[in-house]
């Protein structure tokens, strides 16, 4: 009877680990900000939109954070059922997204000054001619001779 007893926790304890699981709401945060980049991303790009298949790009990014397609939908479940909570997640998902745009806008201003720089020194190197350099006569230049590491000065004058 004992035995019996075990048998059946263990089939219990067995079968309650093989659903999905539940995603912790600081991954749930992380995945949701990678998926709604990676939609702006097709979005954008109409060679992507064409080929990509989003459940396949979503399933990427659920592997890199230990997580399934099942998993993903069953924690969509639980959060939305309860709002508040589902709103907190979505308040930081917005917040991390609000951040990687003005990192973004940065690195586009940094570039853009790059690149007016560069035009402008292009532009210098173009149009400046560099003037000659007079010649003077041989006689009236010091010239210094290095020889054995003494230094003399021959005065032409």
């Amino acid at each position: 009877m004992r035995n019996t007893l075990h048998i059946v926790l263990l089939l219990c304890l067995v079968a309650v680990s093989c659903g999905p699981r539940r995603i912790a709401r600081g991954d749930m945060e992380n995945i949701m900000t990678d998926i709604l980049i990676q939609d702006q991303q097709i979005k954008s790009d109409r060679s992507l939109r064409q080929a990509a298949d989003t459940s396949l790009v979503y399933e990427g990014i659920f592997e890199a954070y230990g997580y399934d397609t099942d998993d993903f939908l069953y924690s969509m479940e639980y959060y939305l059922q309860d709002p508040s909570r589902m709103e907190k997640i979505m308040g930081k998902v917005a917040d991390k997204l609000e951040a990687e745009v003005k990192v973004a806008e940065k690195e586009v201003e940094l570039e853009n000054w790059r690149r007016r720089l560069m035009d402008i020194y292009r532009q210098k190197v173009d149009t400046t001619r560099l003037p000659r350099p007079r010649t003077r006569p041989v006689d009236t230049l010091h010239v210094r001779f290095d020889a054995d590491s003494v230094w003399f000065y021959r005065d032409t004058l």
